[in-house]
């Protein structure tokens, strides 16, 4: 499947992408004055640029780059490169299913095929070679590129035979055997990283997302997002994703990130965010290996086993919402609710999403000290505080809470994965507001009226 994700866009949003991209062609430089360029060195470090970028030192001896290296592609053991590796670009889903017209236009390029044009699948070593060696920037066909990101091989026009002999001797190009202490093929979560590692940096999740500690992300270096105002408007961190979802969720999420089959003009956890989690073309596979990734990361037991949650009693539930309605605990502040006013300013997933989403003892973890787990974040740290060995609010408390032993992070934990959208809308009413949740943002809300049952799988219910 193709690397380029869909970015669920409306006509009017595809529209205007169109428009700004149109309005950024340059304009053809005008020509130099004639001899004058000679003597100009600004231009002869300009020509300089371009011998090392399209690697001309390769060939030909040139005073100055003696000691240039190559700038294509490692081919000795090209013949086992894993085929997820070969960059079919745009045609990787019409080679795969045999579809659509070959990808070469250039009819005498076209002609060079040993076999012909395609008509059928294509997606394997012997059809990738093919088509590069007989049009080898047919990959760049269809993409934007700076005049530097362009592929850089040379059009040497072969025939058809020297195509069908350079393609044999590629496939032959295998790595050699080599004794098993020699290869690194760890058999325990280490090998569930590998794995995950190589789909991330395929479809550049790090562009967005930060995946280890002191990482930028790309959106990070924009000017948008160099405003204070828009610190809650980047994507979230996955350093502890593993340890906060449910892999089972996670799946699902990556599958369908606005999780939803009718609305999917939106973002699916975080609404409020401007820029949207796009969909990818993630196969079954690469859906495993990505779960996987996140839980090795993590360090967490697969396979994951949901925790039971208690249901609360009449009292403890009266006793939860006091406390998230409190003035000392406004959680609805900053968690969005359903509310399309209210979430305007969220900057916090709706708490009806947990029970489907997150895991609980992650949720209590992050409630007691977030900085320690998402330093920076917004979400405010030292809410609770040790006492009596157990977890209780640093706050006021409301009087209901006299005489109550357990831990109070505890009984927020099961509120929160118990909670309905009838009950967020009295913790709303409690709070002065009118609208609250009429439904999460996954869908149809899931009420909980079970005993010690299992939980579902979780949800953004904190940050």
């Amino acid at each position: 499947m193709t690397v380029m994700p869909s970015l669920r866009l409306s006509v009017p949003d595809a529209q205007d992408i169109a428009t700004y991209l149109i309005s950024q062609k340059q304009q053809e430089p005008s020509s130099y004055p004639d001899a004058a360029f000679m003597e100009d060195p600004n231009l002869r470090e300009e020509g300089k640029k371009w011998v090392r970028h399209f690697g001309c030192a390769g060939c030909h001896e040139i005073s100055g780059f003696a000691d240039e290296g190559r700038i294509g592609t490692e081919l000795t053991a090209e013949g086992s490169k894993p085929i997820e590796r070969l960059d079919f670009a745009l045609y990787t889903e019409p080679a795969q299913r045999g579809t659509g017209k070959d990808p070469i236009t250039n009819p005498e390029d076209l002609q060079r095929l040993p076999e012909g044009p395609a008509k059928g699948q294509w997606y394997d070593h012997k059809g990738f070679f093919e088509h590069k060696l007989a049009e080898p920037d047919v990959y760049d066909k269809g993409k934007i590129k700076s005049e530097t990101e362009v592929l850089r091989m040379p059009n040497p026009h072969l025939t058809k035979d020297q195509i069908r002999s350079l393609t044999t001797l590629l496939l032959g190009s295998e790595e050699t055997s080599l004794p098993a202490s020699y290869q690194y093929k760890p058999g325990d979560a280490r090998h569930d990283i590998q794995e995950g590692w190589w789909i991330v940096k395929k479809y550049n999740c790090m562009a967005c997302h930060q995946f280890i500690p002191g990482q930028s992300t790309t959106l990070m270096g924009m000017t948008r997002y160099q405003d204070p105002d828009w610190k809650e408007q980047l994507p979230p961190k996955l350093l502890t994703e593993g340890a906060r979802v449910d892999p089972e969720w996670l799946r699902r999420f990556l599958s369908n990130p606005s999780l939803s089959e009718n609305d999917t003009n939106r973002n699916g956890v975080r609404s409020y965010l401007k820029v949207r989690m796009p969909t990818f073309s993630f196969s079954e596979n690469e859906l495993r290996k990505l779960v996987r990734f996140f839980q090795a990361l993590s360090q967490q037991p697969m396979p994951y086993i949901p925790e039971r949650v208690p249901t609360l009693t009449a009292k403890e539930n009266d006793m939860a919402r006091s406390l998230f309605s409190s003035t000392a605990a406004p959680c609805l502040k900053c968690h969005a609710t359903g509310d399309p006013q209210h979430d305007k300013i969220a900057t916090a997933p709706n708490f009806l999403l947990a029970k489907e989403r997150l895991k609980p003892d992650w949720v209590e973890r992050w409630i007691v000290d977030p900085q320690a787990i998402s330093p920076g974040t917004s979400m405010p740290s030292g809410l609770f505080k040790r006492e009596n060995n157990h977890w209780v609010f640093a706050g006021p408390t409301p009087p209901s809470f006299q005489g109550y032993e357990a831990d109070h992070t505890k009984l927020l934990v099961d509120y929160i994965f118990q909670l309905t959208p009838e009950e967020q809308r009295r913790v709303a009413a409690a709070m002065g507001r009118t609208r609250a949740s009429s439904t999460p943002s996954s869908g149809k809300p899931k009420t909980s009226s079970r005993s010690h049952s299992p939980r579902a799988a979780p949800s953004g219910g904190s940050r």
